[in-house]
């Protein structure tokens, strides 16, 4: 792998990009603690980046600092999680509500060019591009209503979600299957189905990850 120092981009924001895919695949666990100069080194970077990173992390809430004992990887418990799941919900469903209503034409526009690139991608059996696809309807629909408090509080909420349950989901064409009929919810402008389809989307994820379902009393 070559080290995150070698790029053309903010050193920075790359050793926090690449320190949150660890962390997403899975790499990095919940609960195991970290230090600066072993990622300085993993990473070939100095520690002061990586110090940036942590603290960075730490207000996604990936990261939590332990009182003289160095940053560990956040480990929640079931309850926990169950709660980060409804949160997520109800933000997910918020966020198709005010994009489809808000019907902004860049963000429709590019939904159609992912709704094309996710149906080729479908019969190559491409899951790299699947899983990329799959990051990008979210940030669509979630910086779509306008709102960049919605779209950066609900980025943190799902980047913990699929921390905490050991990274992404390998069903990718399942899942790319489930998005493309809500981007076609959103495309004809019924923000009804488009918040139905969504909300079965999140609860078959979670069933099928083996915890609890979120509550009913969520409403779209």
């Amino acid at each position: 792998m070559s080290s995150v120092g070698s790029r053309h981009r903010s050193l920075r924001d790359e050793t926090t990009d690449e320190m949150r895919r660890l962390i997403l695949d899975g790499h990095l666990r919940p609960g195991e603690r970290l230090s600066e100069a072993t990622i300085s080194e993993r990473l070939g970077v100095s520690r002061h980046p990586v110090r940036e990173a942590f603290r960075r992390l730490e207000t996604e809430g990936l990261l939590e600092a332990l009182p003289r004992r160095g940053v560990r990887v956040v480990q929640l418990d079931r309850d926990e999680l169950r709660i980060v799941r409804e949160i997520r919900l109800a933000l997910e469903l918020i966020a198709v509500q005010h994009t489809v209503e808000r019907a902004d034409e860049a963000t429709l526009a590019a939904l159609r060019a992912a709704l094309e690139e996710g149906h080729s991608a479908a019969a190559a059996a491409d899951h790299d591009k699947l899983n990329a696809l799959n990051d990008q309807f979210h940030e669509l629909l979630a910086s779509g209503g306008g709102s960049r408090f919605l779209a950066d509080t609900l980025r943190s909420v799902r980047n913990q979600a699929h921390h905490l349950v050991g990274g992404k989901s390998a069903a990718v064409n399942q899942s790319w299957d489930e998005h493309a009929a809500i981007i076609q919810a959103a495309l004809a402008r019924d923000a009804e189905l488009a918040v139905l389809l969504m909300r079965r989307h999140l609860q078959q994820r979670h069933t099928n990850q083996g915890g609890p379902q979120p509550v009913e009393a969520v409403q779209g």
